[in-house]
């Protein structure tokens, strides 16, 4: 077979529809940066800020790269300061869901930051906030075939006594918490400042993942091995600076660490040149167990699709390429086993 012959069969084989059915995990995804364009529309015009469409696609989207991850960062705020009340953050949880049922996602794990929520909100209680969190998930579990865990993030810039703070949160409602993750400027903020509040919540029972090996600098490779060392990370969100240090690459495949790729999201962040570039595939076939998700798919305007298409297109990733990166994910999912079999054809 002709490699044009094998290449038209390729995209036969692997359309949007056959994308869409296969069963998937996603295990990054910010909960906070979920919402639908629709609703971030609807509590613009009740507040009185709608400016028109023009510039609601300026200031609450994505769509290119924005120069550097902490410029990134900065934008997640207009998001957040719209969802103010229980009812906002319910429906949220609940549409996210939604979405991600109805493009083939079974076993989701979604991340979110009480603190990053409550500093723009005072009249929103943490608890508060949980619970809603809370209904919106167990509702969509019932309508959709989806089991949906949460993991409670910790903010590199609060300080470590403001973080212990959410980590007894995390504690007094460990029946809801899968994890424990720790994100924003990891070059800023390396992993030591925040041992002892890992190594509590390992004591607790808590798996751990930490954002690492995001960001563009000398440490960023070697963060991926300290919040492994460290922190004691089961999975690590992002990694995809592996490739800048071979003996980092070794120490993470030997341990069979799974990393949470955002390719979307990684370009946007400055990481790639252009989302073709995303060295995905590579990192893979070094031997790394390698995950898809979108991070942050409300304001970067995708969904799970657009992830799958992209390594369909630009990498030539076949089906059973997709079958086994969704099965190291759903190995590496922090959700109970019986939990997971119970969605998963």
């Amino acid at each position: 077979m002709n490699s044009a012959t094998s290449k038209a069969t390729f995209v036969f084989e692997m359309t949007d529809d056959a994308l869409r059915a296969l069963p998937k995990v996603e295990l990054h995804c910010h909960l906070e940066l979920t919402a639908r364009q629709s609703l971030l529309k609807e509590l613009l015009k009740a507040k009185g800020k709608w400016r028109g469409e023009d510039e609601f696609r300026r200031d609450f989207l994505i769509n290119e790269p924005v120069g550097d991850l902490p410029t990134l960062l900065n934008i997640f705020l207009g998001h957040r300061d719209l969802l103010g009340s229980s009812e906002v953050i319910e429906r949220m949880t609940y549409e996210c869901c939604e979405d991600m049922s109805s493009n083939g996602v079974r076993i989701l794990e979604l991340r979110y930051a009480p603190s990053f929520l409550c500093d723009a909100h005072a009249s929103l209680t943490p608890d508060a906030m949980h619970e809603a969190i809370l209904k919106g998930v167990a509702r969509a579990e019932l309508d959709f075939p989806i089991v949906v865990g949460l993991i409670c993030l910790l903010q590199r810039v609060k300080s470590v006594e403001e973080n212990r703070y959410w980590l007894d949160f995390a504690i007094e409602k460990k029946a809801d918490f899968l994890a424990m993750d720790l994100a924003d400027n990891e070059l800023a903020y390396g992993p030591a400042p925040f041992v002892s509040l890992f190594e509590k919540a390992k004591s607790e029972g808590f798996f751990v993942t930490v954002h690492a090996g995001e960001a563009e600098g000398p440490q960023a490779a070697q963060n991926i091995r300290d919040s492994i060392e460290l922190l004691h990370a089961d999975r690590i969100g992002h990694g995809v600076r592996i490739l800048e240090d071979l003996s980092v690459l070794q120490f993470v495949k030997d341990r069979g660490t799974v990393l949470e790729l955002c390719p979307t999201s990684n370009w946007l962040s400055g990481v790639c040149a252009t989302k073709e570039l995303h060295p995905f595939r590579a990192i893979m076939e070094a031997g790394i167990k390698t995950t898809v998700n979108t991070d942050d798919p409300g304001i970067m305007n995708i969904d799970i699709i657009d992830e799958y298409r992209l390594l369909r297109d630009a990498m030539e990733f076949s089906e059973s390429e997709f079958r086994q990166i969704n099965q190291w994910a759903r190995d590496a999912s922090f959700l109970p086993e019986e939990r997971k079999a119970a969605v998963w054809a």
